[in-house]
This record gives C-alpha cells, sequence and structure tokens, in this order.
C-alpha cells in the first residue's frame, strides 16, 4: 500500500513538471508565431495534444519501470494507440478547416499609376474582430446628439484603414442586446459615453468582455476638438484589441479630419446619410462624394447624377485612404458602364480586402445580373467563414435559400438559435419553402407576442394564410417572368423561375426568393427589417406591371414597375442606338399591344417632334426654357436641354429632358413624371410636372406651391 502511495506521488511530480514544462513551452511557441506572423491556432493544437495525451501519460509515468524494459500488457497495447487516435480524430474535426499556415499574405494590386504592387496584408481569418456600439449621451444637448451614433461611425471609419482589423458598427441598444449580437462571433466590443460642457468634450470608451458586458479596458478623454480625442480612441481600441505592428505588417492611419472632413457640421451630415448637404458644406469632402454616388448606383437614382458625383470624388481622390480610392476606381467603372473592367477590379481587390461590403455588393450584384446562383452561394460561404457577423449571416442565408437549400439552412440556424432567439426570424421563409406552415406560423405568432404589430408582419401573415389553404404551383406565377422597368427611377426588375421558386434580380442589387402570397401576389423579406409584397398588375389577361408595397418600421412605400415585353424591349433598343425611325415603327407596335403603359407615347411623341423640327429649332427652344425657377434648374449641355432640383428638402438626380412638343418635355430618368413649360397672366415661364397616377392609371397635373415654379426674373 505504502509502495503504491509512494508510486503515485512520484507519477503526480512527474506530471506536474510536465504541465510546467508545456506551459512554458507552449509560451515560447506563441512568441514565436506572433513574431513570425504564423498561425495562433498551433497553439491550440499543441495545447490539445498535451492534454489529449496526459491518460496514456498517467499510465505510462506509473508504469514506467515496466514499460521502459518493453513489458506491456494488453490493456496498454488498447490504450496507447486507441488513445492517439482518438486524439488525431478530435484534432482533425476541430483544425481540419483551420489555417495553419502563415497568418498574413502577399497581394498584388494596382495602383493609380497602372502599375503592379505588392503588399503584405493580414489574412481575413485572422483579423481581429471589433463591434462597436452607439455612445450614450450623459447630458442632454440636441447640438451633439447625433453623436450618439456618430462618434462610433466616425471610429468605423478610422479602424477600417488597418486591415488587420475587421470593425462593425451598430446603433445605440440595451447591454442585454450588445452582449447577445456580440457573443455570437467576437470576444470583446466597445461602447462608451460623451458630454460636452462648454466647448470641451469629454469621452469614455470601454472595451467590455463580449459573453457578460464586464469592463475589461477604459480610457476617458477631454478637449476641444472632438476628431482629435477620437483619433487617440482609435489607437487606444487597436492596442487594446492586440494588433502589434512590424516592420511587414503595418497601415498608413490617416486622421479623421485629413480622410474625412476638419467640419462637424459637414461630418453630422455624413453620419445622418445626407451626403449631399455633407459635401455642400465641405467641398472637398471625397468619402461623402464616393458614399452617394455609391448610394445612387446601389438604388438606380440616375447614371447622369452618379457620374457627375463620382467624378468630383474621383478628383479628391488622393485624400483618402487606400481602399477608399479603390472603390473610386470601381463606382467609376460602374457609373460608366464598364462592367467588365469593374469586375477585374473588384475581384483583384477581394484579395486585399475580402469582407468589404462594397466589393461584394458589386460582385453579388454582377452574380444575379448573370444568374450565377452558385457562384453567388459559394462567395457568400466564403463571406460568412471569414467574417461571421449578422449581415454576412442574413446574405448566406439568402443565398441558400436562392439555391434551393432550405433544410440545410433550418439546420444551420439550429446552433445559433439556442444563443439569439432573434434568429428565429430568418426560419419563416425556409419553413414555408420546406411546407411546414403551422411552425411557420407558430414562430410568427411569437414574434407578435415580441410587440411586432406593425405591417412588415403583414406579408408573412398573407403568405402563411395563402399556404394554409392551398399549395401553390409554382408554375403558376410564370407570368411575372420577365423584365420591369421603374416609374420612379432607373431601376430594372428581373424575375425568373429556377430551383422550383421564383427569383428576383434588382438591377445593381442581389438575387433574392419570393414567396407565393396570393393568385397574383409575391411576399418577402424580414419582420425586423423590411418587407414587401408585389402584386401583379394585368389589362386583358395580360401583365404589364408590378406594384411593389415595401414595408418599414414606421411606414409604407409604394412603387410601380412597368413589364417590359419582346415589342417594348425592341423600340428600347433601337432607340438606344440612334435608330429613330425603326424605333418610331416598334413603339407603334408597342403602344398597340400595351395601350396601358404610361410612358411609351411620350416616346413616340419625342421622336415625331424631333423628326418634323430641325436642330435649330429645338435649340431654340431649349434656351428659352434653360435657367433658374427656384429649387429648379435648366440648363444646356450638348445642344441637350438637362434639369436639377436641389433645395433643403429636395435633392433630384440630375437627368436628360427631351422634348414631345413645344413645351413638354420627357423626363429620360423617370418615366412617371414629364415637365411642362407654360407662362402666366405675366406672361413669365413657369415650369409644372406632370406625375403617372398608378391607383387612377392617368397623367395628373402638380400644381402645389411647391411644384409650380416661376422662372427666376
Amino acid at each position: 500500500m505504502a509502495l503504491n502511495k509512494k508510486k503515485w506521488i512520484k507519477t503526480l511530480q512527474f506530471l506536474a513538471a510536465y504541465l510546467v514544462a508545456a506551459w512554458t513551452f507552449l509560451q515560447f511557441v506563441d512568441w514565436i508565431l506572433n513574431r513570425y506572423n504564423i498561425s495562433p491556432y498551433w497553439v491550440d493544437v499543441l495545447l490539445w495534444i498535451f492534454i489529449g495525451i496526459i491518460p496514456s501519460l498517467l499510465i505510462y509515468l506509473y508504469h514506467q519501470e515496466r514499460i521502459n524494459k518493453r513489458i506491456l500488457k494488453l490493456r496498454e497495447k488498447i490504450i496507447f494507440p486507441l488513445n492517439i487516435l482518438i486524439l488525431i480524430i478530435a484534432l482533425y474535426f476541430g483544425f481540419g478547416n483551420s489555417d495553419l499556415g502563415a497568418t498574413t499574405k502577399n497581394i498584388t494590386f494596382e495602383n493609380e499609376a497602372g502599375q503592379v504592387e505588392t503588399k503584405t496584408i493580414t489574412k481575413e481569418e485572422f483579423r481581429i474582430g471589433i463591434p462597436i456600439y452607439g455612445f450614450e449621451q450623459e447630458v442632454q444637448d440636441s447640438t451633439t446628439r447625433w453623436m450618439r451614433y456618430g462618434i462610433g461611425r466616425i471610429l468605423y471609419e478610422d479602424l477600417a484603414q488597418n486591415k488587420s482589423l475587421s470593425p462593425d458598427y451598430s446603433h445605440l441598444t440595451t447591454t442585454t442586446t450588445k452582449i447577445r449580437e456580440a457573443s455570437l462571433f467576437y470576444d470583446f466590443y466597445v461602447d462608451g459615453k460623451y458630454k460636452k460642457v462648454g466647448d470641451e468634450f469629454e469621452i469614455t470608451t470601454y472595451i467590455r468582455k463580449a459573453s457578460n458586458g464586464k469592463k475589461l479596458k477604459e480610457l476617458t478623454l477631454k478637449g476641444t476638438n472632438i476628431l482629435s480625442l477620437l483619433d487617440e480612441i482609435s489607437v487606444f481600441i487597436t492596442s487594446e484589441a492586440g494588433f502589434v505592428e512590424s516592420n511587414d505588417l503595418n497601415y498608413i492611419d490617416l486622421p479623421i479630419n485629413e480622410f474625412m472632413s476638419n467640419s462637424l457640421p459637414a461630418i453630422e451630415a455624413y453620419v445622418n446619410g445626407n451626403y449631399s448637404k455633407a459635401y455642400s458644406i465641405d467641398e472637398r469632402f471625397a468619402l461623402a462624394y464616393l458614399e452617394n454616388a455609391k448610394r445612387n448606383s446601389l438604388f438606380n437614382r440616375g447614371k447622369l447624377e452618379t457620374q457627375d458625383i463620382i467624378n468630383k470624388a474621383f478628383a479628391l481622390k488622393n485624400k483618402l485612404p487606400l481602399q477608399k480610392q479603390l472603390e473610386i476606381y470601381i463606382q467609376r467603372s460602374l457609373a460608366y458602364n464598364k462592367y467588365d473592367e469593374a469586375e477585374r477590379q473588384v475581384k483583384l481587390q477581394l484579395e486585399v480586402d475580402p469582407n468589404n461590403e462594397f466589393y461584394n455588393q458589386v460582385l453579388f450584384s454582377i452574380y444575379g445580373d448573370t444568374k450565377q446562383l452558385q457562384s453567388y452561394l459559394k462567395k457568400s460561404q466564403e463571406l460568412f467563414e471569414q467574417d461571421p457577423k449578422p449581415e454576412n449571416g442574413i446574405n448566406l442565408a439568402q443565398a441558400t435559400l436562392v439555391t434551393g437549400g432550405e433544410e440545410e439552412l433550418l439546420e444551420a440556424l439550429k446552433p445559433y438559435e439556442l444563443i439569439s432567439p432573434n434568429v428565429v426570424e430568418l426560419k419563416l421563409a425556409p419553413l414555408i419553402f420546406s411546407g411546414k406552415i403551422k411552425e411557420a406560423e407558430m414562430i410568427l405568432d411569437g414574434i407578435k407576442a415580441q410587440g411586432y404589430t406593425n405591417k412588415r408582419i403583414s406579408v408573412y401573415d398573407s403568405i402563411i394564410l395563402y399556404h394554409k389553404n392551398k399549395i401553390p404551383n409554382i408554375s403558376d406565377y410564370s407570368d411575372f417572368v420577365g423584365q420591369y422597368i421603374s416609374n420612379h427611377n432607373e431601376q430594372t426588375l428581373e424575375f425568373w423561375i429556377e430551383n422550383d421558386r421564383i427569383i428576383q434580380y434588382v438591377s445593381h442589387q442581389r438575387m433574392e426568393t419570393l414567396l407565393p402570397a396570393g393568385p397574383n401576389a409575391l411576399g418577402g423579406g424580414l419582420v425586423n427589417d423590411m418587407t414587401w409584397r408585389l402584386d401583379l398588375i394585368k389589362h386583358e389577361g395580360k401583365p404589364i406591371a408590378i406594384k411593389n408595397s415595401t414595408y418599414f418600421w414606421n411606414g409604407l412605400n409604394t412603387y410601380w414597375y412597368w413589364k417590359l415585353d419582346e415589342y417594348i424591349e425592341a423600340a428600347d433598343d433601337a432607340f438606344e442606338k440612334g435608330d429613330f425611325e425603326r424605333a418610331e415603327e416598334l413603339y407603334e407596335i408597342a403602344l398597340a399591344k400595351n395601350p396601358k403603359h404610361g410612358y411609351i407615347k411620350h416616346i413616340l411623341a419625342h421622336l415625331k417632334f424631333k423628326k418634323d423640327k430641325d436642330s435649330a429649332y429645338i435649340t431654340s427652344q431649349n434656351e428659352r426654357f434653360s435657367g433658374t425657377y427656384d429649387s429648379r434648374t435648366f440648363w444646356i449641355e450638348d445642344a441637350t436641354l438637362y434639369y436639377k432640383r436641389k433645395s433643403e428638402t429636395v435633392d433630384l438626380p440630375k437627368v436628360k429632358l427631351l422634348p414631345m412638343s413645344d413645351s413638354t418635355y420627357i423626363n429620360s430618368s423617370r418615366l412617371g413624371t414629364y415637365m411642362q413649360f407654360e407662362t402666366d397672366t405675366n406672361n413669365r415661364l413657369a415650369s409644372v410636372p406632370y406625375t403617372f397616377n398608378s391607383k387612377t392609371m392617368r397623367w395628373e397635373r402638380l400644381e402645389t406651391e411647391n411644384n409650380y415654379l416661376l422662372k427666376d426674373e
């Protein structure tokens, strides 16, 4: 008995020495990995190896005298190899998909001179995720209220310069929500508080543990220059996040006032999303020009306007970090319809910044335009694996539905549902696609019980009700298939049937799936974001338009899209190519086939007017109407009349106006409006628009005070 006790003491002593040696070795390995930018996963692998062999090690240490003589019992012949086998299997499943190579990679890219440069950057999977939430205002002050979310947005822009970091920004919310969201993918999160007393700002920044919100670090700064304070805070966050600069791995950190603006009012407008106001305050606000051009392109507000804005950004590009300069090049290619060049640039820059939201948005829109469903899914999977934030998760969910993977999506959501109850909202669409209507209805009832009683819910109410009464046959929705153009801007829609579902592609956006919501209706979206219902409008049994009702948290917007049949598409093609005689013939046919279309007769009127009047007559007419009409400006470029309206409350895109009579002009970017010029009783010129009313299917004159505008004297 005493001998056994002595053997156990000796065994435990050896084990303790082993653990100390293993821990010391791990510390050394960790230093080596950091020093030479090698994957930190090796520390975890070695740790589990050291832990995993302890059962065999204990047996060996206890029986070492016998085993050293190569005398092994049957149990040891089984346990030793079994221990190693189990360890190998566990390591394979635990680290089989992990990158065990270098944490950095060399990438090549083209600089503004077209020369190829090489740069060392941190691989995406090793970048440090930094979720940033809104900062609480300690002392109520309406002039600095915007900083509640503005501080976080500015810090996000500043930290994004460092390609070893992966910042993410969310608005001010509760601690419970922060923990629930951040703990899904991150180790910590950033929030804080601020106040302004007199001319001095005081900002306190907290770095908190993601799992419980406990403060890990904090920094309080005071000063009159808030932008300088934010520069210091970004340095604090970077250092506390664990980033270590080296000779091989370093990034230019431009001051906020240099790459954004030195004007607080301009920055306030920027973080509020009013980019045009931002650069009207600061004409050198390059980032505001870029973001407005990107927004215009995404929502198809007008090609001419987007070109003007991105050209201004291009002229100021050297003020911006390299990443933003590259975004300007890509956006400029998109604005001028150089899609092949944009795709080449995007794929090259994704090597540099694979999680860049703008780059991926462009790539996803290209996949939608070319109907590359599997490429969309594959890229969405890669993006989520590299940066598993909620936005990428939602995008992956949509890509999975597009390719018909609702069952896989439901299975993938299970572990996240346990951590974040809000994930349950993502189950609605896949459950309905899977035919599990009762389960979907229970989830919707649960969402309603949480207080979601707004209009967004009504879309899924109608979808579930329709599926409860009938199992829809997707072939019954073939009338939706085809191309559509917006009555409101230059946006186009395309619908097709694939994977036994209707797929929608919105120009410059992403593919999405839609669910039957009625005999001639489709619906979709997320109840915690926005939902939409699409009703197919028919005339004498022929589909002519779509009415899109989009529900936001605080209201409803309705959009009208005209269907483009083969006759309209042929006429449009001839018109774009400048074959006006052929275009007139084709539009005559198109109008006969589509008598309810609101704009075809206007294009015909323009073609006939252009044919009947010589260029001198049209130029003279354009010159007569050009000028300023309050907030409207009309001017001539290359013998063509252009129009833009801009005021404190209105900022319409630049559009080309095409004459269709002595006093009326087509709005080439907004098919649902046209402009008329007339004289009042004092013989003074006035401009007044007409708009198409989709409810009455009539053109209506907008003669309100804000629309009937007299020419400035």
